[in-house]
């Protein structure tokens, strides 16, 4: 059997399975009052990253909206 047939069929299903691997989360903008956050699944998965770039700042988020895979963060002096 030639190898070129398997590495097809290989990577076929490696291509298949990516899309079932969640997104991890991760900042889509922000400056030093605010903070976009693309997520999948629960919203307690944006909030680390938020975290993390508010601190940056010397601030704490605020969850202030969300839209479908997208929170919203205000970061609110502490």
């Amino acid at each position: 059997m030639s190898p070129l047939p398997v590495l097809f069929c290989v990577c076929a299903a490696l291509a298949g399975l990516s899309g079932c691997l969640s997104q991890r989360p991760f900042l889509q903008s922000g400056d030093i009052t605010t903070a976009e956050v693309v997520y999948s699944g629960d919203i307690a998965n944006a909030v680390p990253v938020a975290k993390q770039h508010c601190a940056s700042h010397a601030r704490v988020p605020r969850l202030v909206d969300t839209t479908p895979g997208i929170a919203y963060f205000a970061c609110d002096p502490p």
